[in-house]
């Protein structure tokens, strides 16, 4: 069982939450949630909501009735592993969503366009990671893909299948660009068919979606679709909030905590009316404004409140809660980029959160990505959950009996390694730890980057692709793009 601290409570007190939410139904009553989408306002009439054009106002025991709903956890199950998401498990973690563009640490750090290799190496990445538990496609519509066809989403998704064994998860939604084939339900639904059908799984599920509410107040039509097929196929769903401070949501924190939450609770109200028991995460990636470039702040110390606050309301509801992210504005893999992601990955790991979206590698306000990012940040992970094991004090871990032993001036050095400090120390693998003149260890060690690029090509190597069936390989073959078919 992982240790929850519960680390929001040091920023929020069960009164404030309470408040939170009792404006959060008066939001919902009184100002209405934006959807556009048909069946979702036919959903809402039905079980007592006003509609008036494409604005719902939900009254309170509808909100509250269908969100009892909720499971606290459920599991996904990929090709050979599985994940559960629940407040007593691990933090699952993701890579990298939307690098457009890569820092590419093989010509200098020079910048370049995210290509269907790299989206095949991120793959590789994943799949041989310590930390990332379920995969996703992180360069997505790249130039190089074939756009022409009337569903260039199923063949980003063949192209996940194909790479690796752990789950999926959609992180980004079917669209009226990348699938013209029917009507965007239907589209999301024969998404998610595809999928049941490679794992031949039919009762369990098999991917996990992203659907990013909008700002202000409002769920879009895109989104609306994508939380209404998924709960049709009974498949789960993540419903997130991007909001951004005195730009798409109040000026002040408590006021934007409360924004997101209404939009949120609407969201996972329409699911649950839907399929209730359909498995929800409640989750937040919201970010201040910084008014002097109008761009979002990731990794600012108000990231970091609101999402404590979030943790705080999803916890209240008895909801899994994702947060992010191993994220930066930096547009170099430098300083910042290390303390941005420090900074908001740890209230997943000691707030604690429940599921961890672009944990590792994404950097340039989420428009820039390299491998070499995604394997540091994995340290940084590492480091998160071993403070979050916390101290062991005991009788026999104070160790009386060798403090005498060795008595003053003695020496603790003796013999082999000691179990209990193979036990309760981290050794990092990439970032330094030795010791002597700088430009001695700078020959023999290399910069980071340089120690990161080298553990990159070790994976590389290392990775195995999955062992697939004849019928599998036909059927992702139907879907994949040119250069990538068995």
């Amino acid at each position: 069982m992982y240790q929850n601290r519960k680390l929001y409570e040091k920023y929020i007190t069960q009164e404030q939450v309470e408040l939170i939410h009792e404006y959060s139904l008066k939001i919902l009553e009184e100002v209405g949630i934006a959807i556009e989408n048909d069946y979702a306002l036919e959903v809402f009439k039905k079980h007592g909501a006003s509609v008036e054009g494409q604005v719902v106002r939900i009254p309170r025991n509808v909100v509250m009735e269908a969100i009892a709903n909720v499971p606290g956890e459920f599991t996904v199950h990929g090709l050979e592993k599985s994940v559960t998401i629940g407040e007593k498990y691990d933090p699952v973690n993701t890579g990298p969503s939307v690098p457009t563009m890569i820092q590419d640490f093989k010509n200098g750090g020079s910048y370049r366009d995210s290509m269907l290799p790299d989206v095949v190496n991120y793959y590789k990445l994943q799949e041989t990671s310590p930390v990332v538990n379920i995969a996703m496609n992180s360069c997505t519509d790249t130039p190089d893909l074939d756009k022409s066809a009337d569903d260039y989403f199923t063949p980003q998704l063949a192209l996940s299948l194909k790479s690796v064994t752990k789950p999926i998860y959609q992180v980004h939604c079917v669209n009226t660009e990348n699938y013209k084939k029917t009507d965007l339900i239907q589209a999301n639904r024969n998404v998610l068919n595809f999928q049941k059908q490679f794992y031949d799984e039919w009762d369990k599920y098999v991917s996990l979606t992203n659907c990013c509410v909008l700002s202000p107040l409002a769920i879009g039509a895109d989104v609306a679709a994508a939380l209404i097929g998924c709960a049709l196929e009974n498949q789960p769903v993540i419903p997130i909030s991007c909001s951004m401070t005195n730009l798409t949501s109040p000026p002040s924190l408590a006021g934007t905590i409360t924004h997101d939450n209404a939009t949120l609770l609407s969201a996972i109200t329409l699911v649950q009316l839907i399929q209730p028991g359909l498995g929800c995460i409640y989750g937040t990636v919201t970010t201040p404004t910084d008014m002097r470039t109008i761009q979002l702040a990731i990794g600012s110390p108000e990231s970091y409140l609101m999402m404590m606050g979030s943790i705080a309301m999803a916890r209240f509801y008895g909801f899994p809660v994702r947060s992010g992210v191993g994220g930066s504005n930096s547009f170099d893999l430098d300083y910042q980029a290390g303390v941005d992601a420090f900074m908001m990955l740890e209230p997943g790991f000691m707030g604690k959160t429940d599921f961890m979206l672009n944990s590792v590698g994404s950097y340039g306000t989420y428009n820039l990505g390299s491998p070499e990012k995604m394997v540091l940040d994995e340290q940084t992970i590492l480091y998160q959950k071993r403070i979050n094991e916390g101290l062991n004090v005991t009788a026999e871990t104070i160790m009386f009996d060798n403090i005498k032993e060795i008595g003053p001036r003695g020496s603790y050095l003796q013999g082999r390694t000691p179990k209990i400090y193979r036990k309760e120390h981290f050794l990092p693998l990439l970032f330094n730890r030795d010791g002597g003149k700088p430009g001695a260890l700078m020959e023999s060690k290399g910069t980071l980057i340089e120690r990161a690029s080298k553990e990159v090509e070790k994976r590389y190597e290392a990775y195995k692709a999955p062992d697939l069936t004849n019928r599998q390989k036909e059927l992702l073959n139907t879907y994949l793009p040119e250069g990538y078919k068995f």
